[in-house]
Parts: C-alpha cells; structure tokens; sequence
C-alpha cells in the first residue's frame, strides 16, 4: 500500500484520500471447507490486512488484522438476509488475544473451518472461537453464510469513512506512516470436504 498522491486533509476523523491496497482473490470459489492462510501485517493506524472468504451475496467469513491493535486479531462473520435494512458490521465479530504475547507483525498461521452447522476460527493450531449456526440469528433470520465463497487476501487503507477509520483505530496518518508499507502473505491452504 503506498501513500496516495498530493496533500491528505484529515478532518473529523477520516482523510479525504485513501491509498490503494493490493487484493488477490482465488479464481475458484467453495462452500465449506479448511482455509489456513500464514499472514502478517504492518502496526499502522488505520491499516487492515485480512483473509476472507466472500460470495458475490456479501457472506463474509474474516480474519482481519488491524494494525492500531497490534495485539489481537479479528473475526467476523456477514450473512446478509433480506429483512437487514443494511449491513450487521460487527453484531457477530469478535476480538482475539495472540497467544504467548504474539502480534500481528509476527507469520501467524490463522484458519477458518467452516461447515453447514458452525465456524471455527484458529491460530497457529490452536482453536479460539466457534460460531453455531444457530447463534446467527438476528431479527428472525438466520445470517450464517451458505454461498459458495471465494478466497480474497489483502492489505488495505480503512481512513474513510467514519465509521470504518473508527473501528481501523484510524485514519492512518501518513506524517509518521511509512509512505509505503506492506503485508505478508507467505502461504494459503485450502481443504475441501469435496
């Protein structure tokens, strides 16, 4: 991610520029399985590194680093249903602890195991949340994903709009951020039950 182009105006908490962050998304899509991808991020303000699997109908199933909180990480979970009047953003989220004072400067192994019935989320072999599809329901409807998803990974800048530079512990500020600054990604492994 490199810092955009000319003066940045902050101003009630975002900036008026985001930069552009590199997104890879896998040219196959499933529907359950095991996704373990080794990943770390920079500890920027308002930068996020995430693993995702996403369907074209918005479930989402995250892992997100966000870098103001260097010593958790994120998980999330989006099954939109028609009576939502817009996005849950993070009815069903959770914050994890790193184990053995990790960070998310450090290669961790994250994965998501994900079935018709539950989620788990894990670092480095270790289990640390479980959703049960049951436990996704919202105003009379289940928001548990059920789509065939695709694997996207990515680095991005969360400094618009509020609510999202907010949550990114953000904006970034780009007079103390490196101009240019990086995840690593350094494996993705995909087990499918089919």
């Amino acid at each position: 991610m490199k810092k955009p182009g000319g003066p940045i105006i902050t101003k009630h908490g975002v900036n008026d520029k985001v930069a552009s962050g590199a997104t890879i998304n896998s040219t196959f899509t499933l529907l359950y399985g095991r996704v373990t991808v080794a990943l770390s991020g920079p500890p920027v303000h308002g930068a996020v590194t995430a693993a995702v699997l996403i369907a074209d109908q918005h479930d989402e199933i995250d892992i997100e680093l966000v870098g103001g909180d260097p010593t958790h990480w994120q998980t999330n979970v989006y099954g939109p249903s028609s009576p939502d009047s817009k996005p849950l953003w993070g009815v069903f989220g959770g914050i994890q602890d790193y184990l053995n004072n990790g960070s998310l400067e450090d290669i961790h192994d994250y994965t998501i195991d994900w079935n018709d019935e539950r989620i788990i989320w894990s670092v480095d072999g270790v289990d640390v949340r479980t959703v049960q599809k049951g436990q996704t329901l919202k105003d009379g409807a289940l928001h548990f994903p059920s789509h065939p998803t695709r694997i996207q990974i990515g680095i991005w800048d969360a400094s618009s709009p509020a609510g999202t530079a907010q949550w990114a512990k953000g904006p970034i500020d780009w007079a103390s951020a490196p101009s240019t600054m990086s995840a690593t990604f350094k494996s993705v492994k995909v087990e499918c039950p089919y």
